[in-house]
């Protein structure tokens, strides 16, 4: 925010001013955290689409769905935010929408997978080329890079076993790494063929709460970024989410 120009006429000019720039930053923290909470609705909004697109919407049967509408409501996503993406993922708006990957160069030689659900290829190519640009990238070929699997997360505090019990019930389901998050959930990455499989073993014969069941993208090799460009890294990956197409990017910081 631009710096304001302060009178020196009186003293209590000075403390008017005071007060109004103390406003002024509780009012600019505010409308940052609405911004950050509308983005995070927005993405949630497009995972609903995207699976009731591939599922159906009876979360009964659409485990993917039932998962995504477990993260809404741990944000506290209005549950109309959720019934509309839920009903525009049936209307004709989307009739004709398809999820396509797209795959691009970022900044300081990141790769990138970008999942979208679009109902206009060349509008949606555009947009991304004219992000990638503005931060030194370009469409590219970089699926090599990655290697697509599934992820399965369940949170820690609706746990019914120790943690080393939950390990092992994600190995002998056919996880191929299970690591405990920093906040407070388990993450199981498995073969992408095997992942509903595997939910539903979790889900039924131990009766674990799942928080999240997707197919992921995760990098073969990292690249090497210096720690005062990952800013612009995730600068460029917030800017590419915010495009309408966009579900989700993956990148191989």
């Amino acid at each position: 925010m631009p710096c304001g120009i302060v009178s020196l006429q009186s003293f209590g000019s000075q403390k008017r001013h005071a007060g109004h720039s103390r406003w002024s930053k509780i009012r600019h923290s505010k409308g940052a955290s609405d911004i950050k909470k509308g983005q995070i609705f927005s993405t949630i909004s497009k995972s609903i689409i995207a699976a009731v697109r591939e599922g159906g919407s009876d979360p009964k049967v659409n485990m993917r769905l039932a998962a995504t509408l477990k993260q809404a409501k741990q944000v506290d996503m209005p549950r109309d935010n959720i019934e509309r993406a839920i009903s525009r993922a049936t209307s004709k708006e989307y009739s004709g929408a398809e999820q396509v990957i797209y795959e691009g160069l970022g900044p300081h030689g990141t790769a990138f997978i970008i999942e979208c659900l679009t109902d206009n290829k060349n509008r949606t190519v555009k947009r991304l080329r004219s992000v990638l640009n503005k931060f030194g990238g370009s469409l590219a070929p970089v699926g090599y890079m990655f290697e697509k699997k599934g992820r399965i997360c369940f949170g820690r505090e609706d746990r019914l076993h120790s943690l080393d019990t939950m390990f092992e019930h994600a190995i002998d389901a056919g996880a191929e790494d299970i690591s405990e998050q920093s906040s407070n959930r388990i993450e199981i990455i498995c073969k992408f063929s095997e992942l509903q499989a595997i939910t539903q073993l979790l889900i039924n014969t131990h009766g674990y709460t799942i928080e999240c069941m997707e197919g992921t993208y995760v990098a073969n090799v990292n690249a090497d970024v210096a720690e005062g460009n990952v800013a612009k890294v995730q600068d460029a990956i917030e800017a590419i989410e915010e495009l309408e197409d966009v579900i989700k990017v993956h990148c191989n910081l």
